[in-house]
């Protein structure tokens, strides 16, 4: 199954995906039937820079199938107003991949979603560094007119569809979408 082909099974139930979910090396990934995908919020660790602070949030291996971080923030007025964001170039120049240390490699185009009231894009990458393993990451860029929302997802291992999905469940959730409001105004789409 092509990577193109596991995004068009997005509009099966969540459920499905998180029980039939193959992984890029081809074995299978599996979470637990009965262990909700848990989100817990943990310090930011980065330094400060022109966009300060996000927040962090720990997924355990228990509830994602393995231990991922992701890295939310907000960036007021970064957003191209009309388009939002369109296409990979978009999700290049808004996301947050440069936390990161490391050569990143698109792994694949990215494609569109909707979390919540926010629509952008998302797309994975592998992130090279001679002084740590290699790291998988997802780059989540959103929008809400002209403020972009965006996450970076970061695992050990190549991500499943059904961690993606894992996360953008999360995103979708109440607690981030109404931190979302709040951080790019109260005006959506």
């Amino acid at each position: 199954m092509t990577a193109m082909h596991a995004r068009a099974l997005l509009a099966v139930p969540f459920a499905a995906l998180l029980a039939s979910d193959i992984s890029a090396t081809g074995s299978a990934t599996r979470l637990p039937d009965d262990a909700p995908t848990v989100w817990t919020e943990v310090a930011w660790p980065f330094r400060m820079d022109q966009w300060g602070h996000g927040r962090a949030f720990r997924c355990a291996a228990a509830h994602c199938g393995a231990e991922l971080d992701l890295y939310l923030r907000a960036k007021v007025g970064f957003c191209n107003c009309a388009t939002g964001v369109a296409d990979d170039d978009d999700i290049d120049r808004v996301g947050d991949t440069e936390l990161i240390e490391g050569a990143k490699v698109a792994l694949e185009p990215g494609h569109a979603v909707t979390v919540g009231f926010l629509h952008g894009r998302v797309r994975s990458f592998r992130v090279d560094s001679r002084f740590a393993p290699t790291l998988a990451a997802l780059a989540i860029a959103l929008n809400n007119k002209c403020d972009a929302v965006v996450a970076t997802v970061i695992g050990h291992e190549a991500l499943t569809l059904a961690q993606e999905q894992a996360a953008l469940a999360f995103l979708s959730g109440e607690k981030v979408q109404n931190w979302a409001r709040d951080a790019t105004g109260l005006e959506t789409q």
